[in-house]
């Protein structure tokens, strides 16, 4: 593990993004997420205020549904979990657009739901 940023592996190769972790402090860290798409990448971060061996523990290498996905050829949308942390569920809110000209871009978001994780496909109360 780097001291400072740490990269987390994808396990699905249909999924080019690229997910990190910076560490801030001893108590803290930046998710940062690159979403990969025709149009410019966009970066999102999340601050979370863990540390950062316990993200790097709590990924499982891939993004899990949480919701059902809309697609209905130009707009994509589905909410999926990627962390479940004592202090909720980071999920990854993924917004999909093609736009008139055939290519892709993205509107993604990262947030944590406090008191939440995913499991069996939904998030729930723990």
């Amino acid at each position: 593990m780097n001291t400072d940023i740490n990269i987390l592996a994808w396990h699905d190769t249909a999924i080019p993004h690229r997910l990190w972790v910076e560490k801030k402090n001893e108590s803290a860290v930046r998710l940062c997420m690159k979403v990969i798409k025709d149009v410019e990448p966009e970066i999102l971060y999340l601050d979370l205020p863990v540390r950062q061996e316990k993200i790097i523990g709590a990924w499982q290498g891939q993004a899990l549904a949480v919701s059902d996905e809309f697609n209905d050829g130009t707009l994509y949308s589905q909410v999926r979990g990627l962390l479940n942390l004592s202090e909720g569920c980071v999920v990854w809110l993924v917004n999909h657009i093609q736009l008139p000209d055939g290519r892709k871009m993205s509107a993604d978001k990262l947030t944590i739901i406090p008191g939440m994780i995913r499991e069996n496909g939904s998030l729930i109360g723990k």
